[in-house]
């Protein structure tokens, strides 16, 4: 069985995306694998439960992928003051 416990620190706004980005993501549980959020006041912990290391890699490069985004939003927003990129 692979199990990892991840803790991510940053701003509380940005702490609230990532948990929101996630939370509906936690619910499509398999067989193979999982996780679960804990949120508390200056953190996000998740927890990461597979069988194997292919489901385990799978799990990973979701929430990498869904905090990835947020990360993204989160940078121009607070860069730009917007949440769209104009065309050059």
């Amino acid at each position: 069985m692979f199990q990892s416990e991840i803790e991510i620190k940053c701003k509380k706004e940005l702490l609230e995306a990532f948990n929101s980005a996630l939370e509906p993501e936690q619910n499509f549980k398999t067989k193979r694998a999982s996780y679960k959020l804990k949120p508390s006041k200056n953190k996000l912990t998740i927890k990461i439960t597979a069988d194997n290391a292919t489901s385990f890699r799978a799990v990973n490069n979701t929430l990498t992928g869904l905090m990835s985004i947020v990360w993204k939003m989160w940078k121009l927003k607070n860069e730009t003051g917007t949440t769209t990129r104009k065309a050059k």
